[in-house]
């Protein structure tokens, strides 16, 4: 008893505990970072895995999220503050301009700390806007991830992805926040409806043409129905391989765990003179490359690296053309990545095969800049609508670079966050969600399962 006594009470050099407990620490990191990175990248995890596997993974994100809780800035924020004395939506002075603007936007906009509940859960706002009177007409809560796709229906149901790793992955809830159905596939990027009112979403899909280990990303296009059932799964490795494409998965003369980076898929609505019905347009990132496939047919119908570089959407602007949002972004000797001057939007017209970028100066003007994430939607007026996710900011431009409006996210604690999904309403169709929003709080249906989005405001627009 007295050895054990002496021993316990013994001195320790300070040096001594300092390695221990730097080699615990660098035991943990190591262990969390292995168990992380096998669980995230394995099929089982990308399908909601098991309670052993969700266990395991909580207990190896615990070294990261203690060193994000204590040395990084607050989750969301826009790493470049920008947009001095903006907040909000503001308008031109022009009453030409303002009066113009008939449609609504649906936003979703990370909050400052504490209206999250940091670590486990990414708190935001999804706010619908009435442009024309420049008013939000309801903000709901949601703790869905800011990447994630989001939808909504004129019935003003919500279609919503969460992480893959927790619960459900995709659900629908109605205009009163009751579930409709909760499913369990994952999405990312966007969401798109087909002219059958079936939905394309990129997605996880394990490819099977070739030998490729276990951390190869498997982009694929999945295709779903309003009733929540997968209709359609698409290996995009697969398909590229199929259609004489091989070179695109090694860009590189060395492995690349994700080649393509698939961040968009825009369906065909009707039949042109380039494209069918039921087309789909492609956006893959890491090639800059832009593709048109027939499900149909299982044929890449035209595929295009450039001009654009490392876009992120692609959308159908008449029958014969395509607008690109070209993030421009270049990964420079230090590791960072940095936009080449200003982000684009190409037309490209396959009557003539030129690609022109008709606001390249209005955005270098008014300096758009989004590294990652982003988008734009081209009107038949020549207006554009220009998505900063990065940045926290809408524009609208007009067809000769003026600004219609902006939308900057500053918070109530100064700073600017992070946009997520974000998507713009013609008049006809917001009207119709405010409609059956009404209708269902004139009826005061109850929320039957706290489910996202639920309608609640936890913090005021700025």
């Amino acid at each position: 008893m007295r050895r054990l006594e002496k021993f316990l009470l013994s001195k320790v050099e300070v040096w001594v505990v300092a390695v221990v407990v730097t080699l615990m620490a660098a035991g943990t990191v190591v262990f969390g970072g292995l168990v992380k990175d096998a669980a995230e990248r394995s099929v089982l995890f990308l399908n909601g895995g098991n309670a052993l596997g969700r266990g395991m993974l909580r207990v190896a994100e615990i070294p990261g999220n203690l060193s994000k809780l204590l040395f990084d800035l607050p989750p969301g924020i826009a790493l470049s503050q920008r947009f001095e004395g903006q907040a909000g939506l503001k308008f031109a002075d022009s009453v030409q301009f303002s009066r113009k603007e008939t449609g609504y936007i649906l936003l979703t906009r990370f909050l400052p700390p504490p209206a999250y509940s940091y670590p486990t859960k990414k708190r935001n706002l999804v706010e619908l806007i009435d442009l024309s009177r420049r008013k939000t007409v309801q903000v709901w809560q949601s703790d869905t991830a800011m990447e994630r796709p989001l939808y909504i229906l004129p019935d003003g149901s919500f279609i919503s992805a969460k992480r893959p790793t927790v619960g459900p992955t995709v659900d629908r809830v109605d205009a009163c926040s009751n579930v409709v159905w909760q499913n369990r596939f994952g999405l990312h990027h966007s969401m798109e409806q087909e002219a059958d009112g079936n939905f394309w979403a990129p997605s996880a899909v394990q490819a099977t043409l070739f030998g490729v280990s276990s951390k190869f990303v498997g982009h694929g296009l999945l295709k779903f129905s309003l009733s929540g059932d997968v209709l359609t799964r698409i290996s995009l490795a697969d398909a590229l391989m199929r259609g004489g494409y091989h070179h695109l998965l090694y860009a590189i003369n060395q492995y690349e765990n994700d080649p393509f980076h698939m961040n968009d898929i825009q369906p065909v609505l009707r039949d042109g003179p380039f494209w069918r019905r039921d087309d789909l347009f492609v956006s893959l990132r890491t090639n800059s490359v832009v593709l048109l496939y027939r499900p149909a047919t299982d044929e890449i119908v035209w595929l295009q690296s450039g001009p654009w570089l490392h876009q992120h959407d692609v959308d159908i602007v008449s029958d014969h053309e395509i607008s690109v949002f070209s993030n421009n972004t270049v990964k420079t000797g230090d590791g960072r990545l940095s936009v080449l001057g200003a982000n684009e939007v190409y037309l490209y017209d396959f009557a003539t095969g030129e690609a022109r970028s008709p606001w390249r100066e209005a955005m270098r003007q008014h300096e758009v800049r989004t590294e990652l994430r982003g988008g734009a939607t081209v009107f038949d007026d020549g207006s554009v609508l220009v998505e900063e996710h990065d940045s926290g900011r809408v524009l609208r431009l007009s067809a000769d670079g003026a600004v219609w409006w902006s939308y900057v996210n500053r918070a109530s604690d100064g700073r600017v966050y992070r946009l997520g999904q974000n998507l713009y309403l013609d008049a006809e169709y917001g009207a119709e969600v405010v409609r059956s929003l009404a209708a269902c709080t004139r009826t005061g249906s109850a929320r039957k399962t706290p489910v996202e989005p639920q309608t609640s405001i936890i913090e005021k627009a700025p």
